[in-house]
């Protein structure tokens, strides 16, 4: 069993977040920002397969809270108990909706509805399970996009499970579909969950630094671009994914709070994409943005 640490602490303001959440992915395999039960403060969890030294971490959150303009918080950190995470995880997963998209572990036995699309997905070191509210709104708003127009090529940005990747599949048998995760585990998972949903031949699971792989920073490749990872990365990435989508096409943003929406918008909108819809479940929003047809991108 891998050996998890977690640092955390309090954050005043939920846009103070995306800023600490920044500073706190190079040590981290995993971060999460959620309210306090009192609704007065935000409190953010990143965890880490070891511990980073106590001085890069102090310096690394009063960078973070200097960019927030926040007061530095003071943080804890330590190693949490030895449990089986991945296994509590999948005793206590349940099916859930999306749509028409019914996810379900492999020990589920009751009945799997006839007429829609089943995706079996059991939860696992790799992230997404359906039952985040970002995942659910990707999920939502794949359907969405793919009842509405022909989709030839996509992309899942960050697979995790490419449980994202799957949907795609299963919802439009014509998209040939690229999956792509910078953790190699999580695109082992990602192989192993195509095939057992019946869709390997049609999605390619990768190994990529985000978009530093050849045939993923190709311009106008994609017709849809789904990235469901954090609001920082997705502002980082907004030159990429922009050049990378075809003119016509959709891209699917998720992984950031509500109040990180403006910052992700104006990131993409200098990018010459506009906001087509947006979806908001449990305190997170999933964003479209489209790329109209015919037009140049501004140069960076």
């Amino acid at each position: 069993m891998t050996d998890l640490y977690k640092i955390e602490f309090l954050l005043p303001t939920a846009e103070s977040a995306g800023p600490m959440e920044l500073v706190m992915e190079p040590f981290s395999v995993a971060v999460t920002c959620f309210e306090t039960p009192d609704g007065e403060t935000w409190r953010l969890e990143a965890y880490c397969t070891e511990l980073p030294p106590y001085d890069a971490v102090e310096q690394a959150i009063a960078d973070g809270a200097r960019i927030a303009g926040i007061a530095k918080p003071a943080f804890t950190a330590g190693p949490l108990p030895q449990v089986d995470w991945v296994s509590e995880n999948q005793k206590s997963f349940t099916p859930i909706r999306a749509g028409r998209f019914f996810v379900y572990p492999s020990h589920y036995d009751g009945v799997v509805p006839a007429g829609g699309l089943s995706i079996c997905m059991d939860a696992g070191m790799a992230f997404g399970t359906g039952e985040h509210g970002t995942t659910k709104g990707c999920l939502l708003m794949i359907e969405a996009v793919l009842k509405r127009r022909k989709v030839k090529t996509a992309l899942d940005l960050g697979c995790g499970t490419g449980i994202l990747a799957i949907a795609t599949a299963l919802a439009s048998r014509s998209t040939r579909v690229m999956a792509s995760d910078i953790d190699p585990d999580a695109v082992f998972v990602s192989q192993e969950n195509c095939r057992i949903n019946g869709v390997q031949n049609r999605i390619r699971p990768v190994v990529s630094d985000g978009l530093h792989r050849r045939e993923l920073k190709r311009p106008n490749a994609f017709n849809l671009v789904i990235a469901n990872i954090l609001a920082g990365p997705l502002q980082r990435l907004a030159p990429g994914i922009a050049r990378i989508v075809a003119p016509g096409g959709s891209v699917i943003l998720s992984g950031l709070l509500v109040s990180q929406e403006n910052a992700v918008l104006a990131a993409y909108r200098r990018q010459g994409l506009y906001l087509g819809g947006r979806l908001r479940l449990d305190g997170w929003s999933t964003l479209l943005m489209r790329r109209k047809r015919g037009n140049t991108l501004p140069e960076n």
